[in-house]
């Protein structure tokens, strides 16, 4: 990104966001003060246990002033009383979508990555970001390994479907999903607004999944990983990035949920930024 583009973005103050209906429910949005010509929309998908909200600490406001048109839907772990599944989280993404009649690149993170790299082929869809996604191939084998190698840290993510929990599942969890340099308090207030996730979901994502590659479809796509991510590790960032040709990068000293760790506006600027070079 040009230095002089990136010096204003940083002074301009992120726009507030707003919440929209839309046919399978709301999503937030933020307008960009200052529209960059031609520019996709962002379509930001959370990942397990959280909602639209891990988009409105900041990291949704600054890809708003960086010239984008942000939506943030959420995702509902209900569907007629039951346990949602993937393909229910699919429906309301592309739910979303629809309703805003314009291209967009898709910003997935963790298992909204996965549902992202489900609708690259929709034809609205231009682009794809992956924040520590579940990979192509599912999360069996990383969720064998993290059970193998921390029984605690395992637990916890497995409880993830239950209501309640307890503070040392709250601790380890905290060292998965945050860098050293996160604040204890900052850490427990964002885990106090985790709730439940669908078992249905997080099942059906232990599994291969039909995931198009982005280089089959001419779209750009790009993956950033914490290089330390217990939950998706390294390897199947580099896997993922493989399947889609796409370029990657590991980032040290952030957790799982990078978009609310210490750091967020740099990661934020350089999805910027590539935006910028992708779709100029």
């Amino acid at each position: 990104m040009p230095q002089a583009r990136l010096a204003t973005m940083r002074r301009m103050r992120a726009p507030d966001p707003f919440e929209m209906n839309f046919a399978r429910g709301t999503m937030l949005a933020w307008d960009p003060p200052a529209p960059r010509p031609d520019a996709p929309a962002l379509v930001l998908l959370h990942g397990a246990a959280c909602g639209a909200w891990v988009w409105a600490e900041g990291f949704a406001g600054r890809l708003a002033a960086a010239g984008h048109a942000v939506f943030a839907p959420g995702f509902s772990a209900q569907r007629n009383g039951a346990p949602a599944g993937l393909g229910d989280y699919a429906a309301d993404a592309r739910a979303a979508i629809d309703s805003l009649h314009r291209r967009v690149v898709l910003v997935g993170h963790s298992l909204g990555g996965l549902v992202a790299q489900r609708l690259l082929d929709a034809p609205e869809v231009a682009g794809l970001i992956l924040l520590a996604p579940a990979p192509p191939e599912g999360l069996a084998w990383a969720n064998w390994r993290l059970a193998m190698a921390d029984p605690p840290l395992w637990r916890a993510v497995a409880r993830m479907t239950e209501a309640g929990g307890t503070a040392a599942e709250a601790a380890v969890l905290r060292r998965a999903l945050f860098g050293p340099g996160m604040p204890e308090a900052l850490a427990l207030h964002h885990l106090s607004r985790m709730g439940r996730e669908s078992r249905v979901a997080l099942l059906e994502a232990q599994a291969p999944q039909p995931v198009p590659p982005a280089w089959s479809l001419g779209k750009p796509a790009v993956v950033f990983g914490g290089r330390r991510d217990p939950l998706v590790p390294p390897d199947a960032v580099v896997r993922t990035a493989a399947w889609h040709a796409a370029p990657f990068a590991l980032l040290d000293g952030m957790g799982h949920a990078m978009m609310l760790d210490m750091g967020w506006e740099a990661l934020a600027d350089r999805l910027a930024g590539w935006l910028e070079e992708s779709f100029k």
